[in-house]
């Protein structure tokens, strides 16, 4: 790093990488860029991670839950019964369609603290429709972006290609969709078919792995079922099953 021209840097806590924290970079490298971090959950609001004594509870998402079906399985629904609670009226109770606003402006601030202006970028991307895989995987172009912005601000010149036209997207390994009721409030394109984390580039092996919402479902509450405690570690859940207003909107549709 000591030998390095340019060091490129995100924001990350003191641990996963031993001796190497966040401000010993700053202190070693001779010139260093800092770049943001990209947590946008607006397009995907319905994702949470379940932790439990120091791990990750898992599903057919990997690390990733819906939080309506670890609620409807704590509320003991059926498949169907599950799968109705992806609707409008649900989403806009628990605050899903009203998140854009309020995701953007931290997401903007966090990286001004960095040192990094994403107004002019964000913008770019949200012309391109969905710019992230889920709240935390962004799309390669918005990683080509912040590579070139970094480039930019250490003068020195960067290609004009579109890096997805050469290279895969090393973070399409999952893909959470955009659900169709909040894909209209936000302008983009919609979809219920979930690609579960299960390894490789292989677009015939991916496109065989995909699972729509009900088999979704069906899979979650499979894994649930040995766990039958699972929604006592997730917060939001416990949030909504405590509040009766909540709860008494979170119902199936009948028939």
């Amino acid at each position: 790093m000591t030998d390095a021209e340019l060091t490129v840097c995100f924001p990350f806590e003191a641990g996963p990488f031993g001796d190497v924290t966040h401000a010993r970079i700053f202190e070693a490298a001779r010139f260093v860029v800092p770049v943001p971090t990209i947590v946008f959950p607006a397009f995907h609001p319905d994702i949470v991670y379940i932790g439990h004594k120091g791990g990750l509870f898992g599903s057919p998402m990997g690390d990733y839950h819906s939080a309506l079906i670890v609620y409807g399985f704590a509320r003991g629904f059926s498949v169907d019964e599950i799968v109705s609670l992806f609707r409008a009226e649900v989403f806009s109770r628990v605050g899903y369609l009203d998140g854009w606003f309020a995701n953007r402006d931290a997401l903007l601030a966090m990286s001004h603290a960095h040192g990094c202006n994403l107004d002019r970028l964000f913008a770019g991307w949200m012309r391109r429709g969905c710019f992230m895989h889920t709240i935390n995987h962004p799309k390669l172009f918005v990683l080509a972006d912040l590579a070139r912005d970094a480039l930019h601000r250490a003068e020195i010149p960067a290609r004009t290609a579109a890096c997805e036209d050469y290279l895969p997207d090393p973070l399409s390994g999952s893909v959470w969709p955009v659900y169709p009721e909040i894909a209209a409030r936000l302008g983009v394109t919609g979809s219920s078919t979930f690609k579960p984390p299960l390894g490789g580039l292989n677009f015939l092996v991916d496109a065989a792995r995909c699972l729509e919402l009900r088999a979704m479902v069906e899979g979650s509450l499979a894994i649930y079922a040995h766990t039958p405690k699972i929604a006592g570690h997730c917060d939001r859940v416990q949030s909504w099953l405590a509040t009766p207003e909540i709860r008494d909107t979170l119902i199936p549709v009948a028939g």
